[in-house]
């Protein structure tokens, strides 16, 4: 069976071993579904034990960095109970923290779309480079349901503020927009992204291995706080709930039909 993630390692251009974890469905936008998760959670996992690594570059095979949920894993999770609609959350939860501990640099590479969960995946990332015809949307609420799992990590990386205007509006961003509020570190030519990456991963490789495995240390016990285990399951138990509610389950109905959701007016309808 082919794996939807595939790591690999190499020497940088600086002399330094890094390892690579690539989101590889590209034929469904690298689209996340249960296994996917379970993949990049077994892949970081496995990489945090590797003292010689230096950084980790996270990026996605195709013409997009995440397209957000799985189509197919939106009708399956539509169809579940609350408990099984849990179980899927906490999938998600678990690779999305063991991307944020990793104890090396980790350097994201966006470009196409990262729409909904692919989001909290570049959150996650210490620095991150897109592509400048990158777009970016948390489309949840379109759905009926709210970025929750992935809202603890994405307001430590852009703040509340920031993060009220781009999850209540739901509206598609670029990446200039993405740089301003803190999402992406750099936007760059599609051309020069190869070497903009190995660009980085020299100066990555110049800096002290243990100096930087202090830093990200350093950067955990800065955060204003550490309640990510108690918001973690607040927030899966929350998408859990919602996602069996009827508002949640016409929206995705109506995705998933390709029509309006009933919340939207037919034109010349009163609202």
């Amino acid at each position: 069976m082919d794996r939807s993630v595939h790591v690999s390692r190499r020497v940088s251009r600086g002399g330094a071993e890094i390892a690579e974890i690539r989101l590889a469905r590209p034929r469904r936008g690298n689209a996340l579904d249960e296994v996917m998760l379970g993949e990049i959670a077994e892949a970081a996992a496995d990489l945090a034990r590797e003292q010689a690594l230096r950084a980790v570059l996270l990026t996605g095979e195709g013409r997009h960095f995440c397209a957000g949920a799985d189509l197919n894993w939106m009708r399956r999770g539509a169809c579940m109970a609350e408990a099984d609609n849990l179980r899927d959350a906490r999938h998600l939860v678990t690779a999305l923290r063991g991307l944020s501990a990793l104890p090396m640099p980790v350097i994201a590479v966006a470009q196409g779309c990262t729409y909904g969960g692919g989001l909290g995946l570049l959150a996650c990332a210490d620095m991150v480079l897109a592509e400048e015809a990158a777009t970016f949307r948390f489309s949840e609420p379109c759905l009926g349901l709210v970025p929750a799992v992935i809202g603890p990590f994405v307001v430590r990386a852009i703040g509340v503020r920031r993060a009220r205007g781009r999850f209540l509006a739901a509206e598609a961003f670029g990446a200039r927009a993405a740089l301003a509020d803190g999402l992406v570190h750099e936007v760059v030519a599609a051309d020069a992204l190869p070497e903009r990456v190995e660009a980085l991963l020299a100066s990555v490789a110049a800096c002290g291995p243990e100096a930087l495995r202090g830093c990200k240390s350093l950067l955990g016990q800065l955060q204003e706080h550490d309640g990510l285990s108690e918001e973690a399951e607040s927030t899966c138990r929350l998408i859990a709930r919602l996602r069996v509610g009827a508002e949640a389950q016409e929206g995705m109905a109506a995705f998933l039909a390709k029509r309006r959701p009933a919340w939207i007016p037919a034109v010349g309808e009163a609202a």
